[in-house]
């Protein structure tokens, strides 16, 4: 990994180069020429509410606008007029809110047109179509829609992003009920989870169409689905909550999010033709990151600090460096130890428009909240407590501590351009480039350390390049043709600490070191390219009728730089993953407007897959131990004979002498602990726990035809051993066959529908149903062979998952006036995903039975124009996975325990083990932002609230209960243990000034009661920021 070196501007430098700039730009004529214009194409109407046709005439000559109305589209419709400062797209947007007409502006002039019947959860009820769209138009209709659309969806405007992007990509997400990302803070990335749903290909986050996420192996904590982004670049997010057959989205079980980044509207001011905008900013809480050096060639026996004779060197003093604790000068949002600053500029001809921008962002490690650390407090003392590291993390990570391997370093630059072939006919070329480089350390390495809050490990980079090419054409009189396509290629190459290694560590033949050189043993490299196509075209087949066809295709290939002979020498790293995918389908939509409150609209998808394992196929002569049965023994007490118990030394002996083995090489200091507890136990009484019984065969126990096992044909669970006397224990041994692994393509294909109907009670009022299946395929991480997550015997199901949803909205201005936004919005929601894709207890991938997702949410907002307030809760109502092999296959470590307490076959969450565990979100969060605006919009003020529910599964809680401790049977609980959190709330808040219309000031603040927390669905102990403040400054001219 390459050294990384400080950018020598400063925030404070920075913030003097955009007043200086701006003020420049003020005192020139451009810029007075400029203010003219900008108050020309923004005017402040007082339009009172009536008849749409009266409405409509009186904005007409208020703007001094040419608007052509057909009289029998608007006859009998209402009004409520616009009240407010905006410009002529966004008041008509108003006007004609719940009138069902859209407005289409064409060389200056506007007409009034019937929206095209269309897919109700694709169409907005408000639609201002213009070639050149405001980013303040774009955003309205996107915050519209969350309350316009049937179906859940979430939106984030330019402005707010920016203001609550806080310090790590998963930030973007806080404020977001039921919306969360995996990994928050050891990833520099986002994972997104929705709703509970999580993981490669349940959740895609498209960027300006195209998709690069990689899945990561966490060692014994799972696997995550990155998805890098420069929030510096972000124009609007929105976010589809659940599967959504949306037009162009590639969504998955679980919805999907779509980011679009900066254009050059967001840029250029109304009126304009060309702007530059500079922001720069500052923020608190941060300290420079201090890496150690590595010893990368150096003899192990040369380095101070290094572990004599350590095959796993958790305790690595070389690597090791005390936290700071935070300052008064750690409040200083301009002390230089975390700044950005984005330089964007855009120009737009009569056929053409240009934008380019560069961020930039250097934060060094947070420090972590001082506040309410009761919860991770606890003194591990017992090992339900010890499995759960969070609720000492206090322990590790002193409140106010500087929490290590969590800084981060990103340079992005993104080139757009569009040719305007026609008024309606348009070709853009995109290019989006990122380096990143960003504090990460696998976590069973954190818990594993002596010193775990002292571990600093080296920096991890990935570059990330993506290019788009899209073509849309829509000719006014033809009714056949509304086409809309992506051409999209991505490249991603990413060199990471992520390999499960060390980054000091001396590589292994059959357990002696070759040749005590010490090498990088925690660094992986991988490339994963995509390149894909989306298109789609609309036809409106009548007045009533229409109908969308469109398909997607995405070809994906991962491979690695890294030498399988070199890393297989080398101690609990992975294998170098190889591979490539393919994945298409196709889909129409019938939108049928079967009378003016009634929409009905359904189609079908039908989709396919392939995936090759590259790694399997180079190598023929890999071999993999795959579990065929399990061999079945039962213990009774039976007194030994003198002759015997002597004889049983030997045993005795060789017992102790796996168990320090074991204890030697444990991966975790969990599994350490569990073998040194059976260690003094056994050593205290090794006659009473091991030279009094007499082991038995029970048999064998087989799988069924598809790989899975049943406790009715057990002799140890069904009854069939209840005749023998004196059984102290049954257990399954699992019996393995080393088998070569050979490539062979998988692949896959099937139809499912999706159903919608939406129906007007009133002007105001409406409600609609969802119904929607969606096919999910396994991911190239479930498609090629790797460390802890062996490829199966059977062939593995897509993930067919069935969601239905009940919404009903409510336009509450018909009692509110005044408001110029007053929305209500109820959602039930169900998720049933059959044939879940999971790791198992013998690392292997599988499919499970089923999950089941239930819940409710609520969205509301209110805006008077002075006062405004907004509100999301979601409650689940259930998140479970049942699987009778998962519960079969638990049993074998306790299977006469199982007879009395037997395992259930549904889990809250997911099975002790597996990935879906650690997935879990929230039963109950929500977010509510309160705000004004004083001295004629110049200055607002506001605030956000954030609250998570404590971390609760009852399932886990009697699993813990009923685990295996010394003198007491029970079951096995050591990989991928889940991490609980306490119930917090966040309090966030902002100043925001337009010192004119060039500058803009903002001050914000997140985390101010300083807590100390957890992120919902983390892998790692770690906890997240504390108090943090941020100045901003937007120039533009």
């Amino acid at each position: 990994m390459k050294a990384t070196k400080r950018c020598p501007l400063t925030p404070f430098a920075l913030i003097q180069l955009a007043i200086s700039m701006a003020l420049f730009a003020g005192l020139s004529p451009l810029a007075w020429s400029a203010e003219n214009t900008r108050q020309a194409s923004a005017h402040h109407y007082s339009i009172s509410q009536g008849s749409l046709d009266k409405v409509l005439n009186d904005f007409a000559l208020k703007a001094g606008i040419d608007l052509s109305i057909n009289a029998s589209l608007t006859a009998g419709k209402r009004s409520n007029g616009v009240q407010g400062t905006y410009s002529i797209n966004s008041a008509l947007t108003r006007i004609l809110a719940g009138t069902g007409l859209i407005v289409q502006a064409q060389n200056g002039s506007y007409t009034i047109k019937a929206k095209q019947v269309g897919d109700v959860t694709n169409i907005p009820t408000i639609t201002v179509e213009s070639s050149r769209q405001s980013g303040y138009g774009r955003d309205e209709i996107g915050y519209d829609d969350v309350y316009d659309k049937n179906t859940s969806t979430t939106y984030m405007g330019k402005v707010e992003i920016e203001r609550y992007k806080g310090t790590t990509p998963s930030d973007l997400l806080q404020g977001i009920a039921g919306v969360f990302s995996g990994e928050a803070r050891n990833s520099g990335a986002l994972d997104l989870n929705i709703r509970g749903i999580q993981g490669p290909g349940r959740v895609p986050v498209i960027i300006d169409g195209t998709e690069q996420a990689l899945t990561v192996w966490r060692g014994y904590n799972g696997a995550t689905n990155r998805n890098y982004i420069d929030p510096n670049l972000i124009g609007s997010i929105q976010i589809h909550k659940g599967a959504t057959n949306e037009r162009d989205v590639n969504s998955g079980v679980g919805g999907a999010m779509v980011v679009t980044t900066l254009q050059p509207a967001d840029i250029i001011e109304e009126g304009e033709d060309f702007g530059i905008e500079l922001k720069v900013e500052g923020s608190s809480n941060a300290v420079d990151e201090r890496v150690p050096d590595l010893h990368t060639g150096e003899l192990a026996t040369n380095v101070a600090g290094y572990p004599a004779n350590a095959v796993a060197p958790f305790n690595d003093l070389t690597l090791r460096v005390t936290p700071k604790s935070k300052s008064g000068n750690d409040l200083n949002p301009l002390n230089g130890n975390d700044y950005s600053y984005r330089l964007a500029a855009a120009k737009t001809l009569d056929k053409f428009d240009f934008l380019a921008a560069y961020a930039y962002r250097e934060r060094g490690n947070y420090f972590s909240g001082n506040n309410n650390s009761d919860y991770y407090s606890s003194s591990v003392t017992d090992a339900k407590e010890f499995r759960d590291r969070i609720r000492a993390l206090a322990g590790l990570w002193q409140p106010g501590d500087e929490v290590h391997n969590t800084s981060s370093k990103m340079a992005s630059w993104l080139l757009k351009s569009s040719w305007h072939i026609t008024d309606d006919q348009k070709l853009s070329l995109n290019y989006r480039h990122s380096d990143s480089t960003y504090g990460e350390i696998m976590p069973s390495r954190i818990v594993s350390s002596d010193a775990a809050g002292e571990v600093q490990w080296p920096l991890s980079e990935v570059t990330s390049k993506a290019y788009n090419i899209d073509y849309s054409y829509k000719p006014v009189d033809n009714k056949w043709l509304d086409l809309q396509s992506t051409l999209w290629y991505t490249d991603t190459e990413s060199d990471t600490y992520t390999s499960g290694g060390f980054p000091n560590q001396q590589r292994i033949d059959n357990g002696t070191p070759i040749d005590g050189l010490l090498v990088d043993g925690a660094a992986v490299n991988s490339t994963n390219t995509r390149a894909g196509l989306t298109i789609s075209n609309k036809m409106n087949l009548s007045s009533k009728l229409d109908l969308t066809v469109g398909g997607h295709f995405q070809r994906e290939k991962l491979s690695s730089a890294d030498d399988y002979e070199f890393t297989k020498t080398i101690p609990f790293h992975s294998f170098p993953r190889a591979g490539r995918r393919q994945e298409w389908d196709g889909n129409f939509d019938l939108a049928w407007q079967t009378t003016n409150r009634l929409t009905i609209n359904g189609g079908m998808t039908y989709s396919s897959y392939w995936a090759f394992d590259d790694f399997l196929d180079k190598h023929n002569d890999f071999t993999q131990f795959n579990l065929t049965h399990y061999q079945l023994s039962y213990s009774t007490f039976t007194p030994y004979t003198t002759a015997e118990l002597q004889a049983n030394q030997v045993v005795r002996d060789n017992f102790i002498a796996q168990l320090e083995l074991f204890i030697a090489l444990a991966p975790d200091a969990a599994t350490k602990n569990l073998y040194e507890t059976l260690l003094a136990a056994y050593k205290s009484n090794p006659i009473l726990l091991g030279s009094s019984t007499h082991n038995n065969s029970a048999g064998n126990w087989y799988p069924d035809a598809d790989g899975n096992y049943d406790l009715s044909t057990n002799p140890c669970s069904n009854g069939d051993l209840s005749d023998v006397p004196d059984i102290s224990s049954c257990i399954g041994l699992p019996q393995t066959k080393s088998e070569p692994q050979k490539a062979k393509k998988q692949k896959d294909h099937g139809w499912v529908p999706h159903l919608t109907a939406a129906y007007e009670f009133t002007e105001h009022s409406r409600g609609y149903f969802k119904y929607a299946e969606t096919l999910r395929y396994p991911s190239m991480f479930e498609s090629t062979i790797g460390f802890s997550a062996n490829t199966r015997a059977f062939s593995l199901k897509p993930e067919h998952a069935y969601n239905w949803e009940i919404g009903y909205v409510h336009d509450l201005t018909q009692w509110l006036p005044d408001a110029e936004y007053a929305d209500i919005k109820l959602t039930y929601y169900q998720n049933l995903t059959k044939n879940v894709i999971e790791r198992d207890t013998n690392f292997t991938f599988n499919n499970i039975d089923e999950q089941k997702i239930k819940g409710i949410e609520l969205d509301f907002r209110y805006d008077s124009g002075r006062f405004f307030t907004q509100l999301g809760v979601n409650y689940t109502l259930q998140n479970e996975i049942c699987d009778k092999d998962s519960a079969a296959q638990l049993s074998v470590t306790g299977l006469l325990h199982s007879i009395k307490n037997p395992i259930p076959t549904c889990f809250e969450y997911g099975f002790p083990s597996g990935y879906q565990l650690v997935q879990a979100t929230p039963k109950l969060s929500a977010n509510w932002s309160v705000g004004g605006r004083f001295f004629k919009r110049k200055l607002e003020l506001g605030s956000r609230f954030t609250y998570y529910k404590e971390y609760e599964n009852d399932d886990l809680d009697w699993y813990l209960d009923h685990i295996f401790t010394t003198g007491n049977p029970g079951y096995r609980y050591t990989f991928n243990t889940a991490y609980s959190w306490d119930e917090v709330i966040i309090m966030d808040a902002y100043a925001r000034y337009n010192i004119n219309d060039e500058l803009i000031v903002e001050l914000s603040g997140s985390n101010l009661s300083d807590q100390y927390y957890v992120d919902p669905a983390t892998r790692s102990a770690m906890a997240a920021p504390g108090r943090t403040l941020k100045l901003s400054l937007t120039a533009r001219f």
